[in-house]
């Protein structure tokens, strides 16, 4: 048997007594030379491009549960309690919008839910009124925690953090329907 192998962690893949069986001869033949031409990419690259997703990023209701099924319960009930209030939020706004002369609102209804500025885009919630609210459903004790919560949330594209007006507002990255579907599931 013949084989070439490019890491000096190659005799670790067996235990001792299967390696002395191999019987190899090591010979460093090291050129130098670049792979020239050969893409080399990552498995979990090739793994997320057949699944269609890009990245850690996760896509709809579906990718949203999954995480969400493998996170504890505190951050399950802290996403239910995000969702549940920017829908209230644009519930709030469209409420507004019915309401008024055509006119644009100037956003003072009580600052901790702001609208969304596309049309089609949710609005967001501040993060210390978010903060506040998961402290009374007892999801967290202290902001400490609390960005610990969110951290994941981060890191998997579900939630997006811009400062508006001096205040940290937290937004999803969801249309108005995905964001019920999340909230029916989490719900139920």
């Amino acid at each position: 048997m013949l084989a070439t192998c490019d890491t000096p962690n190659f005799p670790l893949l067996w235990d001792t007594s299967l390696l002395a069986q191999y019987r190899w001869l090591y010979h460093d033949t090291t050129t130098f030379i670049s792979y020239g031409g050969v893409e080399i990419t990552s498995v979990i690259d090739t793994v997320n491009e057949l699944l269609g997703r890009s990245g850690r990023s996760v896509k709809g209701k579906e990718g949203v549960g999954f995480v969400l099924r493998s996170l504890p319960e505190n951050a399950r009930n802290l996403y239910r309690v995000l969702i549940a209030e920017i829908l209230a939020a644009a519930d709030d706004d469209g409420d507004d919008d019915d309401k008024g002369d055509g006119e644009d609102g100037d956003g003072a209804g009580g600052g901790s839910r702001r609208g969304g500025g596309k049309s089609g885009e949710l609005g967001g919630v501040e993060f210390q009124a978010l903060y506040q609210k998961a402290v009374e459903e007892f999801i967290c004790s202290s902001e400490m925690g609390f960005r610990q919560l969110l951290k994941e949330f981060f890191d998997h594209d579900m939630l997006v953090s811009r400062r508006e007006g001096g205040a940290e507002v937290l937004r999803v990255p969801w249309r108005r329907e995905e964001c019920m579907a999340i909230l029916e599931d989490l719900m139920g």
